[in-house]
């Protein structure tokens, strides 16, 4: 049986899960959402959950349905949320991945940290599920994450380490294949390698991606940072 003591995390990056220590909480999906949406916000009042999380109902309804998942919820995991009157937050005991990946990537995008990314960075938020609430929050991790892994593979690049810096582009084309800023990173490593049979089939990729997906050529600074290397094969 897991200890008091033990650690409780919330994973929101890939499958949801609650764990206490190394165990998995079996939560109620309507717990779960209540979880989720506490995890990505801190806190909320209980009128913002319920609206959020039930859109398609009346308030009363979706108020009564908020009481009967936080009766779920602590019944199984109660040491997760703190329920003060109207106001609804994650305990200061949980440890949440999209905070950590959240706070990771601001430090790294403002220079004031070199740590390594979080468990977890570059997975989707909850993968599977449809629901409109999260739209918004999945745009802001994702910005924000392909925004780090490029600042800090920029700043090795510009320190003269491009093998450091090619798990972080990596990360970032599969993350977002259409940005252009990382497809111009990564022939510039190349470039920075000598490979330019590399750099010249990164670009021919790119190219043809671009092309197909939104009908446009790649950027002049992208082709002219190649033509410098390679003239006559690039248009």
């Amino acid at each position: 049986m897991t200890g008091l003591g033990a650690q409780l995390s919330l994973h929101l990056l890939g499958p949801f899960r609650a764990r206490r220590g190394e165990h998995t909480a079996p939560l109620p999906r309507s717990a779960a959402r209540v979880l989720a949406y506490l995890a990505i916000h801190s806190a909320a009042s209980r009128q913002q959950v319920s609206g959020a999380l039930w859109p398609d109902v009346p308030q009363s309804r979706a108020s009564s349905d908020l009481r009967t998942a936080l009766w779920r919820l602590q019944r199984v995991a109660d040491e997760f949320v703190l329920v003060g009157g109207e106001t609804l937050a994650i305990s200061e005991r949980v440890a949440v991945d999209v905070q950590q990946v959240v706070d990771w990537a601001t430090r790294t995008v403002a220079g004031t940290g070199e740590l390594p990314p979080p468990r977890g960075s570059g997975r989707e938020l909850l993968p599977g599920w449809d629901e409109e609430w999260l739209e918004d929050a999945r745009e802001r991790i994702r910005l924000l994450t392909v925004q780090a892994f490029e600042s800090v593979a920029e700043r090795l690049l510009t320190a003269g380490r491009p093998a450091e810096a090619l798990p972080h582009l990596l990360q970032v084309t599969e993350i977002d294949p259409l940005r252009e800023s990382a497809q111009q990173l990564m022939v510039e490593l190349h470039l920075r390698q000598r490979n330019v049979h590399e750099a010249l089939r990164q670009y021919r990729r790119y190219e043809r991606l671009v092309r197909r997906d939104l009908g446009i050529e790649p950027g002049v600074g992208l082709r002219s940072l190649l033509s410098r290397y390679a003239p006559n094969l690039v248009d």
